[in-house]
């Protein structure tokens, strides 16, 4: 949906307990990259929405990512995910250049009618079996469910300066709706950058981000909402045995517009982001710099339902229509750091030495207050203060700290052999009270072999770099989860008292990742044709695992311990090639891909553990894997066609297949990607013309489709229920019990074509008709197709809610959005 966001993941999965997402850098300054934040429009404690949403592609220049041993100096502790630094664009030297661009387009749910299920259930009349595709019945009458929403947005801009001063200042705006009537991110936002140069020596720059905005969220997943009353229509619905209408007309709870206005959920952000950097050369061979930035964010999050006095909201909603609730959610975000660095340099003979010692400091500062009341006295009432029963409130501040300090030396022998040795150490207020630092070493070689003499004798390779390195990582416990303390309760006769919460451990330390790379670097053909290649090899020790907490100590629950062991590997490769390159025409392409593989290696003397539904991590199996039992036969009956025994997989031991009621968990595979690539192509042609492609691909995972397991499990709406005779013993047997799962876990690999989009440089004659130097236009579709053998509704959709946490569910979402958009850019 408009506003949700993508899992992004560098090297896969790193850790058991702790964040596997990257860290985000802005112009070299560490800034929030929450998910699945904002209402919880999912149900079951799952948002949708993200801070990646805060930054405006328009603003960003370039893009990069930094992974494996490379992070460790700069970034070390809580760099085990890797870093994804963004650069946003500045201006150059000359008079003031203006650029606009305007956008318009589409958002869609693409063939509705034919990908929404068809159900089956009994006619409350006659008791037939019948069948009921809502989705076709509503495009038929001319109203489609999920409707097409609208995109816009404006950006503008402006950069130039003289070689002492430079500046870029832009604005844009931004309007996305989605296919629900109550889905709608709007936003403004604005960026300047200056740079001042006071001479040779220094240079000084400034970077200065904010963004505003609401996006309005729809209910799904748990929640309900219109995917849930759709998927799971049934034709029991339609009317009643005596064949009077239903209020909800063959929807599973309620109409879709009765959802719309219900429910009110969004969720608003102020946020600014801000840098300075200083960079001082007093001498030729010596360079420092000074980097302060902060990073700012508020949300204000509410969701809504409100009192409807109307007997239909009352049959569909019952509670929440009749009394209503509210529930308010805020998060007060604010990072801050300051790195200062310094790097000499020096060449002698052939041979160079570059040697930096730096000094950073990072606090992040995290506020929560959330309120909550049941029972509005009557319709139009809505404040929290109108409430009238169940009314809780909470306040909670954390804070974090980082301490490091780094050196590195690297030396250079006649610009080709390149050898560099580094160590950063880390204080973290997460740490416990017994771990002082943590010292995270990092070596790395290189050899551009095309520079050495030898080297002009293999004519179609002209450039040829190896490489290697190794470094460590690490990923600092949550605040305070090494202190012990204690929670406020209502003692006897009300008085304020308080009990046990947590043990603590004072022990507790960072996990630490290690990672070996090695690869090469070539270009073919005068450089028309390359290739990256990396292989990686490594892993994480002291991974943080929940240990049971004995009950003698009077704390409840369980302890962090430093315990776990897991490895991983994998390759990248990136192609490159320029098949065709002449005056009227040029076409370049490229396709990367990369292979990452996990496996459990140590849990702390356990065999495994659970941390979500079907999902365990697995001494000597792939780190969150799906595991269940497996229904391989069942006994049918005859006349019915009904299962009445079911077997199972017999597990490692083998032999024949055993009652399920007796069988073991078994491996049923891997929750995360193990293969993941791209295939990009642009065709310049007739100077003015240019068409882009992209597809990608994901593979080697599986992905639970709770859209079947409810329809085929639990409310007994697919054909498999009604007509068992036209189907395996095993599917028969599988759904006649919502306890298994294996029929639900199947493989998502998917290759998808992303976008396909054409550009038109139009004539200077035409831009000056617009007062415009240049001129051009584009259209573009995307998410236009996917191929997949994915037995769900959307490969890509994930459903986070409750115990499903590290496992992919798909279950009553909205699948990702077909877009159409047209694009105009003016530079003046």
């Amino acid at each position: 949906m408009i506003g949700s966001g993508a899992t992004v993941r560098i090297r896969g999965v790193s850790s058991f307990a702790l964040s596997n997402q990257p860290l985000i850098y802005v112009d070299g300054v560490r800034v929030d990259n929450s998910q699945g934040t904002g209402p919880n429009n999912q149900s079951f404690g799952a948002s949708t929405t993200t801070r990646w949403n805060d930054f405006n592609p328009d603003d960003i220049e370039s893009i990069e990512i930094v992974k494996g041993p490379a992070a460790a100096t700069l970034y070390g502790t809580e760099a085990a995910n890797g870093v994804i630094q963004i650069i946003t664009k500045r201006g150059g030297q000359g008079k003031p250049a203006w650029d606009l661009t305007v956008r318009g387009g589409t958002n869609e749910f693409a063939n509705q009618d034919s990908r929404i299920f068809t159900n089956y259930g009994p006619d409350p009349v006659t008791g037939q079996i019948v069948a009921l595709n809502i989705a076709q019945r509503e495009s038929d009458a001319g109203n489609p469910i999920f409707k097409t929403g609208h995109m816009q947005s404006y950006d503008i801009g402006v950069g130039g300066g003289s070689p002492g001063f430079r500046y870029r200042i832009s604005g844009n705006y931004k309007k996305d709706g989605g296919v629900s009537p109550t889905n709608l991110a709007k936003n403004y936002g604005g960026r300047a950058n200056f740079t001042l140069n006071p001479s040779d020596k220094l240079q000084i720059e400034s970077n200065l981000g904010y963004v505003t905005g609401r996006t309005d969220l729809p209910p799904e997943a748990g929640y309900g909402g219109t995917p849930w009353t759709t998927y799971y229509a049934t034709p029991t619905n339609l009317y009643d045995a005596a064949g009077v209408a239903k209020p909800n007309n063959g929807f599973y709870s309620a109409l879709p517009t009765a959802y719309d206005k219900q429910y009110v959920m969004f969720q608003d952000i102020n946020r600014f982001t801000g840098s300075v950097n200083i960079t001082h050369s007093p001498l030729t061979w010596f360079t420092h710099h000074l980097t302060i930035g902060t990073d700012q964010g508020m949300e204000y999050n509410e969701e809504l339902s409100a009192v409807h006095h109307d007997p239909n909201f009352s049959y569909f909603f019952g509670f929440d229509a009749d009394s209503g609730y509210k529930s308010v959610f805020s998060r007060q975000n604010s990072f801050s750091s300051l790195t200062y660095g310094g790097t000499a340099k020096a060449v002698l003979m052939g041979l160079s030495s570059s040697t930096s010692v730096g000094v950073d400091f990072f606090r992040r500062n995290t506020k929560y207050v959330s309120g909550y009341g049941e029972d509005f006295p009557g319709p139009g009432l809505t404040a929290l203060s109108s409430t009238t029963s169940a009314r809780t409130g909470s306040e909670t501040s954390v804070q974090n700290n980082t301490v490091g300090v780094y050196g590195q030396q690297q030396f250079g022998f006649r610009d080709r052999l390149f050898l560099t040795a580094g160590v950063r150490s880390d204080n973290n207020s997460s740490f416990g009270s017994n771990f002082k630092r943590v010292t995270y070493p990092k070596v790395s070689a290189s050899w551009v072999v095309s520079e050495e003499p030898f080297f002009s004798r293999m004519p179609f390779v002209n450039t040829l770099k190896l490489r290697s390195a190794y470094g460590q990582t690490g990923q600092a416990p949550l605040p305070y989860s090494a202190v012990a303390y204690d929670s406020a309760v209502t003692g006897p006769s009300g008085s304020a008292a308080v009990t046990p919460a947590s043990q603590g451990n004072p022990n507790l330390g960072p996990e630490r990742g290690y990672e070996t790379e090695i690869g090469f670097d070539a270009g073919f053909l005068g450089d028309r044709a390359g290739i990256e290649f990396t292989h990686f090899s490594g892993g994480t020790r002291n991974a943080i695992l929940d240990r049971p907490v004995a009950p003698s100590s009077g704390y409840p629950g369980t302890q962090l311990v430093n315990a776990g062991k897991l490895s991983k590997h994998g390759n990248e490769v990136m192609l490159r090639a320029t098949p065709i390159a002449n005056t009227r025409t040029t076409w370049d392409m490229t396709f990367s891909a990369a292979t990452n593989n996990t496996k459990v290696l140590s849990l702390g003397g356990a065999s495994f553990i659970s941390p979500s539904a079907n999902v365990r991590h697995a001494v000597g199996y792939p780190v969150g894997a799906w595991w269940g039992k497996r229904v391989v036969d069942a006994t049918i009956d005859p006349t019915t066609g009904a299962a009445t025994a079911v077997f199972c997989d017999p597990g490692p031991t083998g032999g024949a297949a055993v009652l399920c009621a007796n069988a073991p968990l078994v491996f049923l595979g891997s929750t995360t990607p193990t293969r993941e690539g791209a295939f990009t192509s642009t065709l310049s042609f007739f100077q003015n013309f240019s068409v882009y492609t992209m597809i990608d691909f994901k593979g080697g995972y599986k992905k639970l489709d709770g859209n079947r397991r409810v329809r085929c499990h639990i409310f007994i709406e697919c054909r498999e229920n009604y007509y068992p005779k036209e189907f395996s013993p095993a599917i028969v047997g599988a759904v006649s019990s919502s306890a298994y799962v294996s029929d639900l876990i199947n493989d998502a690999s998917y290759t998808k074509l992303r976008e396909i989009s054409l550009s038109y440089n139009l004539p200077g004659s035409f831009a000056s008709r617009l007062g415009a130097a240049r001129a051009s236009v584009s259209i573009a579709g995307r998410n236009l197709h996917t191929w997949t053998n994915y037995k769900g509704l959307e490969p890509e959709a994930s459903f986070q809610g409750g115990t499903r946490g590290f496992g992919q569910w798909e279950q009553d979402v909205t699948p990702q959005l077909r877009s159409y958009v047209a694009t105009l850019r003016l530079n003046f």
